[in-house]
């Protein structure tokens, strides 16, 4: 490097990053501002834990990865209707560590991603699954609740839900 001579990035691949930081942005904000979508809802341990369960498909699921940056325990949701995972794979690799499912039969969903994690543990109840997955976290991580479906189990509604995961994180020690 010859001295006084100053290095600067391009200016149009400034700018694309810049919109994509942007972009990223805009959207971690506008998802926090709707109640039940990546709620933070308290950290115990050095764990904290996120509550997204209006997310109610994969695509709302994965929209919330995105917007994450830390190691992540996925708590989802299973259902008796076919999901395309194909649709989340790519996220679930690079960004989540170990997935929590609770509900009746996962195979299609265990069988999908469970290579693409560390770790892949089944409960049958949400309050369940929550104690498996704090069993899970370390310093640092996230325990997201993010279903991927709509209500099929014990709850009448999302919103039913959320409050129940709220319920189940604040029974921790």
């Amino acid at each position: 490097m010859s001295e006084g001579k100053t290095y600067t990035i391009h200016k149009s691949k400034k700018s694309l990053v810049d919109r994509f930081m942007n972009a990223r942005e805009s959207l971690r904000r506008s998802l926090e501002d709707t109640s039940h979508r990546l709620e933070i809802i308290r950290e115990v341990k050095g764990v904290e834990f996120l509550n997204d369960a209006r997310s109610s498909d994969l695509l709302s699921t994965r929209d919330s990865f995105k917007c994450i940056q830390k190691p992540v325990i996925w708590l989802a949701a299973t259902t008796p209707h076919e999901r395309d995972y194909a649709l989340i794979e790519k996220y679930v690799k690079y960004k989540i560590k170990s997935v929590v499912m609770y509900g009746g039969n996962g195979d299609d969903m265990k069988y999908k991603l469970e290579h693409l994690v560390e770790e892949f543990a089944s409960g049958k109840t949400l309050r369940e699954a929550v104690a498996m997955a704090f069993k899970m976290a370390g310093d640092g991580d996230i325990i997201m609740f993010s279903p991927s479906c709509v209500p099929t189990d014990e709850f009448r509604n999302f919103a039913d839900r959320g409050a129940a995961y709220i319920r189940y994180v604040n029974e921790l020690k």
